[in-house]
C-alpha cells in the first residue's frame, strides 16, 4: 500500500499572504491541526500548524544581558517574527519535509516519527496532490487485511522464530529456547527485563502460521552467555 491509497486529496491550503487570523479560522472550521502554504503555482512553500500559532499566546521572556551574547541572533529574530507576525508567511514553519504519493505507508509512517510532525504533504512533480496524516496511517492500519498464511511446520514455526532471533542485537541468544507444538510456540530462558520478555512474546506472536504462544520466560535473572 502506498501513500496515494489513503491520502487526503482534497487539501485546504493557505497562502504565504493569508492573514493568520483568516488560517487559524481555517483550522477551527475545517477541525485540521496544521495547513499546507502555496504559492500561485501549487507548490509548496511552507506549512503552518496549532504549534506555529500557540507560540504567538506565549509571553515574551526578557532575555538576560549576558545571554544575547551566547544567543544566535538569526534564531532570535526568527522567534521574534513568529510571535508578532500577521502573515501565514512570517509563522509558518518551513523548510517543508514533503513525500510523492508513490511512497510505502511505512515509509510515510517513519517519517512521521523520526521527524516528530503530524501530517506531510505529498507532492508530484513539484506541485501538492494530497496530504498525509498520523490519522490517515491509524485507519490504514484499521482496514489493511491480513494476508491468508498457509499452515506451517512445528519446524518451520521453530526456524522462523531462530532467523528473527537472530537478526536482534538485544537478545540474549544462548539463554532463550524454543521449541512449537501442534502450531504453538513455546519459548524458555532467561532475560534480563520484563520489556525484553514482553518484546520477545511480541516476536512469537506475530510469526506467520504461529496459532499461540505459551512463554515460560525467566526475567531478572542474571545471566553470563554473550551476545
Amino acid at each position: 500500500m502506498t501513500v496515494q491509497d489513503i491520502m487526503t486529496r482534497d487539501v485546504i491550503t493557505v497562502g504565504p499572504e493569508t492573514p493568520v487570523h483568516d488560517a487559524a479560522r481555517l483550522m477551527v472550521d475545517h477541525g485540521v491541526s496544521g495547513l499546507p502554504v502555496v504559492d500561485e503555482r501549487s507548490r509548496v512553500v511552507g506549512v503552518v500548524s496549532e504549534g506555529d500559532l500557540i507560540v504567538r499566546q506565549k509571553p515574551r521572556e526578557k532575555m538576560p544581558w549576558w545571554r544575547s551574547f551566547f544567543a544566535d541572533p538569526e534564531a532570535l529574530a526568527r522567534q521574534y517574527q513568529k510571535a508578532a507576525g500577521t502573515i501565514v508567511a512570517e509563522v509558518m514553519t518551513r523548510p517543508v519535509i514533503s513525500a510523492p504519493s508513490s511512497l510505502p505507508i511505512e515509509s510515510a509512517a517513519l517519517i512521521l516519527d523520526r521527524y516528530r510532525i503530524r501530517r506531510v504533504p505529498i507532492v508530484d512533480d513539484g506541485r501538492l496532490v494530497g496530504i498525509v496524516s498520523r490519522g490517515d496511517l491509524v485507519k490504514a492500519i484499521a482496514i489493511r487485511e491480513s494476508p491468508p498464511v498457509s499452515e506451517r511446520s512445528d519446524d518451520q514455526l521453530v526456524q522462523e522464530m531462530g532467523e528473527r532471533l537472530a537478526r536482534e542485537p538485544w537478545i540474549p541468544k544462548r539463554a532463550i529456547v524454543v521449541h512449537a507444538n501442534d502450531g504453538k510456540l513455546v519459548l524458555w530462558g532467561m532475560v534480563r527485563t520484563a520489556a525484553e520478555q514482553s518484546a520477545l512474546e511480541t516476536m512469537a506472536r506475530t510469526v506467520p502460521g504461529a496459532k499461540a504462544v505459551e512463554s515460560h520466560l525467566a526475567v531478572g535473572l542474571p545471566y553470563h552467555y554473550g551476545w
